[in-house]
C-alpha cells in the first residue's frame, strides 16, 4: 500500500477487495457508512478487521465523523464478528436481494464515543487537509 506500509497483508499488487466510506449529507449530520469486499480466499486472515479499523480512523480521526453504520447479511459471520468485536451495536434489520433473493441484514452503528477508547495507535493518516480541501465537510 502506498505510504510505506510494512503489513504483509499489503506486499503484493493484486487486488484483494474493496473498502467504501460513504458520507451522505455529512457536513449536516456527521455519519459515515462503510462497505468491504474481501475476496473469499483472503478472508479469516484479519485483513477484513485491518480494512474496517483503517477506515474508521479516516472516519472518525480524520474527517470528523460522528458516527459509523454498516450492514451484513445475517449469515455473514465474519463481517457481523467484526462489527461486534470493534464496538458497532446492533441497530435493526433491513432487506437487500442477493442473487436474485431476498436476503435479511444486520444493520451495525457505532458511535464515536463507542470508538474512541478503541482506537488504535499506530493507524498515521498522511495529508489529510488535501481531503478536506476537496469534500464538502462543512
Amino acid at each position: 500500500m502506498p505510504g510505506g506500509s510494512t503489513s504483509s497483508s499489503w506486499l503484493t499488487a493484486v487486488p484483494v477487495g474493496e473498502q467504501t466510506l460513504t458520507g451522505v449529507n455529512f457536513s449536516t449530520l456527521g455519519t459515515v457508512t462503510t462497505f468491504s469486499w474481501l475476496s473469499s480466499d483472503q478472508r479469516g486472515r484479519g485483513l477484513g478487521r485491518e480494512m474496517r479499523e483503517v477506515v474508521l480512523h479516516l472516519a472518525f480521526d480524520g474527517l470528523g465523523a460522528r458516527e459509523a453504520s454498516s450492514d451484513a447479511f445475517v449469515d455473514n459471520g465474519g463481517s457481523n464478528g467484526i462489527s461486534r468485536r470493534l464496538g458497532y451495536e446492533p441497530n435493526g434489520f433491513d432487506w437487500a436481494t442477493r442473487l436474485g433473493e431476498p436476503a435479511l441484514l444486520n444493520r451495525w452503528r457505532l458511535t464515536r464515543g463507542t470508538w474512541e477508547p478503541r482506537r488504535r495507535d499506530d493507524i498515521q493518516r498522511d495529508n489529510i487537509e488535501a481531503c478536506h480541501a476537496l469534500l464538502p465537510l462543512s
